[in-house]
């Protein structure tokens, strides 16, 4: 089988920032010490094993083939007969059945599925589709290809199903983190417009973001404040400082800057404000937007983005709850 469909988080850190001791929940259970004797020298057989699909010898991972184990440390598991055979050199019957012998999976290939899974019922559960952040200067603040509250989520999902079979009241306390009856779950917020994800034509856009793209280590100044409601549905407006030097509050201002926003051609292209001189009121950037600029030094090419957008998505808009009473 094939898919097209992305998992959220990865099957190391993203599980282990939710849960630390993650990998304390391997799924792997003791199989019964029963082995005997096969007549091949180093090959023993186990008949009541269960099924496996892996092995572990005393903690170490041993070698699954398709055919009669013939080499040190593999096995073989037979779903027709139920019969596990296992070739370890220098052993015996009875040091086999001494040794910690444990059945189970891969624990790599047990986490990449809980992801899948926890991936799978994101999708499920939101309204909306999960658009990946990728692309220069795309990618969250912690480098992640999805939103962080998708792949956080997602991360608590797998978590909790991993954590369920031995320990359900703490899998099921972790589940509640991202989903429960009383709507405060991540997942929950976000259904009900109390989370935007990054791909939201929110507020927060509504309002203009900065972000800082290019700024001298000798830069102390900065965009501190905005304000307006923007014209154009959707740009990245670009500011850059075109000329040096010094805002000091008091002082005339020999700092200026120039702003760019799109065309029909591409991005922070088309310069709509020219060699503006910063006096630290607020001041046109383009589209209906203003910004502060605060006192401090700023370097030539010193650069910031506002995205913006002049449409707001009802989703994002939480509703709100009133109660009326008849006296």
């Amino acid at each position: 089988m094939s898919t097209y469909e992305a998992t959220y988080c990865d099957t190391n850190t993203d599980l282990q920032y939710i849960e630390p001791n993650i990998n304390n929940y391997n799924l792997r259970r003791v199989i019964p010490s029963d082995w005997v004797s096969s007549g091949t020298t180093d090959l023993y057989y186990l008949y009541s094993a269960g099924y496996v699909t892996q092995l572990f010898n005393n903690g170490e991972e041993m070698t699954s083939v398709t055919d009669t184990p013939n080499a040190n440390k593999e096995f073989n598991y037979n779903t027709s007969t139920g019969l596990l055979s296992f070739f370890l050199e220098d052993s015996s019957s009875s040091l086999l059945n001494s040794a910690v012998i444990e059945a189970g999976r891969d624990w790599y290939e047990t986490k990449l599925e809980a992801v899948r899974k926890g991936s799978d019922f994101v999708r499920n559960v939101l309204p909306v589709p999960i658009y990946p952040r990728k692309g220069v200067g795309m990618a969250s603040a912690t480098g992640n290809d999805y939103p962080e509250i998708i792949v956080r989520s997602t991360a608590i999902i797998a978590c909790a199903d991993l954590i369920r079979p031995f320990d359900k009241d703490k899998g099921d306390e972790l589940m509640a983190m991202a989903m429960n009856p009383e709507g405060t779950g991540y997942l929950d917020m976000i259904r009900k417009g109390e989370i935007a994800l990054s791909q939201d034509e929110g507020l927060a856009k509504n309002s203009g973001i900065i972000r800082e793209v290019s700024i001298n280590g000798s830069t102390t100044g900065s965009i501190i404040d905005v304000r307006g409601r923007p014209t154009a549905v959707w740009d990245v407006i670009k500011i850059i400082i075109s000329t040096a030097g010094t805002f000091t509050s008091g002082s005339a201002s020999g700092v200026k800057y120039d702003t760019f926003i799109s065309d029909d051609t591409s991005l922070k292209i088309d310069k709509s404000s020219n060699a503006e001189v910063i006096d630290g009121n607020f001041q046109d950037v383009g589209h209906g937007m203003q910004v502060r600029f605060s006192p401090g030094v700023y370097t030539a090419n010193d650069e910031w983005e506002m995205e913006i957008s002049g449409e707001l998505d009802s989703r994002t808009l939480a509703v709100k709850h009133a109660t009326a009473e008849r006296i």
